[in-house]
């Protein structure tokens, strides 16, 4: 580099390996980097900073250009020729030879040479804007590699050279970190949270229609009552959320937030994972038939949730009866156009199924139109004595099945009470009556 010294315009000539009077005012002057210690004259050498211990630098001279004649301070160079051109023995002739070696006092300083990172601003390969090697591959050298030349220094911008997503320009990241190495964290990263009222983990998606304080929110952290996803259909119910499983209960709610409701059966790509099994009820009494099931959420017409029916044809029998009165009947008979109610009458000293407008004289002989004694279905013909078959005055009498007709007997024993909820109590005879034994809520009398 061309120096200018004393007068402007004035140019020195010195001998060879001579300071001609040019002196180096920054011998073993304290030092940090090489720049330190340049006097600013090229006639008498680059002067160094050396280590002069573990914890300091020095300056030291430089040895003069070994030039073959005189030495041109205004052009650094030898105009005569050199007498060796390569005094660093690092294979490139000096500049002020004629080579391209920046500094040949150096060994380790040349074109070509391999620039590494360095603290102290060495630079090895004569290019002040190559400072060294890019560790991440993200196109940038760390900030901590530096050159220096005459007090200008050249380093490396990326502030963290061990990861890729860190340089100038790059996107900044709710992580913490500095992305885009302006001395700033996350001052501009964002990510978007949804309005999430129900806790499920899913917010409410963006909608102009959304009132001001359910619309997403820009932050960094996830503040309370918000969600990082969208998509939730239901934000009044935790059951609801994208991905959810369908169930029956609570109805009326699209659990996965497909669009459907309780979907089920073939074809169905979420059914409910809770469906119920219901029972044919034929007569509507509450009660259905084991043997004509369907399976759904809600109830299909004609079906019930309580099984056990035994006669679905008779709205008089079903598990939910107590004690035989009387026996059922059906209710009605359809004769060509004609209704006629059936009913129960004593005939004979038998109950028998009639026509109402006919009595005794229309019993019915069709077998699906005899009397049926076991009301409740539980495969036991009792009564509490009242209105015995044959018209008896026991206290007490239970209806015993002897062929085609029923007779009473005196009671000895007690059928059982239960529960709805809890295991059949035990009943016994008091001498009048069946007692139970012990109580308990929704209980059934004794049979």
């Amino acid at each position: 580099m061309g120096r200018i010294i004393g007068v402007i315009g004035l140019v020195v000539f010195v001998g060879c390996g001579d300071d001609g009077g040019i002196t180096d005012g920054d011998g073993g002057e304290p030092c940090a980097i090489d720049a330190d210690c340049d006097d600013g004259v090229f006639c008498n050498g680059a002067e160094r900073c050396v280590a002069e211990g573990e914890d300091t630098r020095a300056c030291t001279p430089g040895d003069a250009p070994p030039c073959a004649g005189e030495c041109d301070e205004e052009s650094d160079e030898c105009p005569g020729g050199c007498l060796d051109g390569d005094r660093d023995r690092d294979g490139v002739d000096s500049i002020a030879c004629g080579g391209t070696d920046c500094d040949d006092s150096d060994p380790n300083r040349f074109p070509g040479n391999a620039e590494v990172c360095d603290t102290n601003a060495h630079d090895e390969d004569c290019d002040l804007e190559t400072v060294g090697f890019d560790l991440d591959g993200d196109g940038f050298v760390g900030d901590r590699c530096c050159n220096e030349d005459g007090g200008e220094r050249f380093c490396g911008m990326d502030c963290d050279d061990l990861r890729g997503s860190a340089y100038p320009g790059a996107p900044d990241i709710c992580n913490g970190a500095d992305d885009d190495c302006d001395g700033d964290v996350d001052e501009e990263a964002t990510l978007t949270f949804y309005y999430d009222a129900d806790g499920d983990g899913f917010g409410l998606a963006d909608d102009p229609e959304l009132e001001e304080a359910k619309r997403p929110i820009q932050a960094c952290e996830r503040p309370d009552g918000y969600a990082l996803i969208p998509g939730d259909c239901n934000d009044e119910s935790a059951f609801a959320q994208p991905g959810g499983t369908e169930r029956c209960a609570p109805a009326g709610v699209d659990e996965d937030c497909d669009g459907n409701v309780d979907e089920f059966g073939p074809g169905t790509e979420s059914p409910a994972v809770d469906l119920v099994t219901y029972y044919r009820d034929a007569d509507r009494d509450g009660w259905g038939d084991t043997d004509d099931v369907r399976v759904s959420c809600a109830p299909p017409g004609g079906y019930v949730l309580f099984p056990g029916d035994c006669r679905d044809d008779l709205a008089g029998v079903n598990p939910d009866r107590s004690f035989a009165v009387e026996p059922a009947c059906p209710s009605g008979i359809v004769s060509g156009d004609v209704a006629e109610i059936v009913e129960a009458r004593i005939c004979s000293g038998r109950w028998q199924c009639v026509r109402e407008s006919a009595g005794c004289s229309g019993i019915l002989t069709n077998p699906a139109y005899q009397p049926v004694w076991d009301l409740n279905c539980d495969g036991e013909v009792r009564s509490s004595g009242q209105a015995c078959a044959d018209g008896g005055t026991e206290e007490s009498c239970y209806f015993e099945d002897v062929g085609e007709a029923l007779i009473s007997n005196p009671r000895t024993s007690c059928g059982f009470g239960s529960f709805a909820y809890l295991p059949p109590i035990a009943c016994s005879w008091d001498g009048s009556a069946c007692v139970t034994d012990g109580d308990g809520p929704g209980g059934r009398p004794c049979r």
